[in-house]
């Protein structure tokens, strides 16, 4: 399973996009610990944060599954590329780099959220891409679960997008947060006692 030389080769380019993917999201819960007053935090922020944290390192997980894959093309590599580096890109979507214009993160993240929620709309879409590279077994395991799943982050990254209050953008990042705590955790436990 992993003495495949392609794989190993695409699971280090995996690792390392991944591995930039969660140092941005630690690094910047460690500047908001840090001086929290410096760039403002917000609990809308804090649990967009918490879920793609717990979302990468599951993603990260699971792509183990990626060693299965009988016969890689450099199309399959693209996906797989393109798929953690959109992980990336959502991650630093919620740490940038320059805040001067909006003073907090909240602040960005309002008034960027249709980029934010399109990231998040495409990352749902390209696991089903993921998903289908892993083989039927996959779509499978993981049952009815798994298109609800999709169809719940699809609606949430449309709201998301649609929503401009406040209220509402901590009620969407709560039950993501919540759900997808939830999900992977029963997912986990599920396949833990197979």
């Amino acid at each position: 399973m992993d003495s495949d030389p392609v794989y190993l080769h695409i699971r280090v380019v995996l690792s390392i996009i991944l591995g930039l993917s969660i140092t941005t999201l630690l690094r910047g819960l460690a500047s908001i610990i840090e001086h929290p007053e410096r760039r403002g935090w917000s609990w809308i922020h804090l649990c967009w944060v918490l879920w793609a944290l717990i979302s990468v390192v599951t993603f990260w997980w699971w792509e183990f599954r990626l060693g299965e894959v009988r016969q890689w093309t450099f199309g399959l590599y693209l996906f797989v590329i393109t798929y953690c580096a959109a992980w990336f890109m959502l991650c630093v979507l919620l740490f940038p780099d320059d805040l001067r214009s909006f003073g907090s993160y909240e602040n960005y993240l309002l008034q960027r959220r249709g980029w934010f929620f399109g990231m998040l709309a495409l990352l749902t879409l390209l696991d089903l891409g993921d998903t289908a590279i892993k083989g039927h077994s996959r779509w499978q395991m993981l049952g009815r679960a798994y298109p609800l799943h999709t169809v719940l982050m699809l609606a949430i990254a449309a709201l998301g997008a649609a929503c401009r209050h406040r209220r509402a953008q901590l009620g969407l990042a709560v039950a993501a947060l919540v759900y997808q705590a939830g999900y992977f955790l029963a997912e986990y436990f599920t396949l833990a006692s197979d």
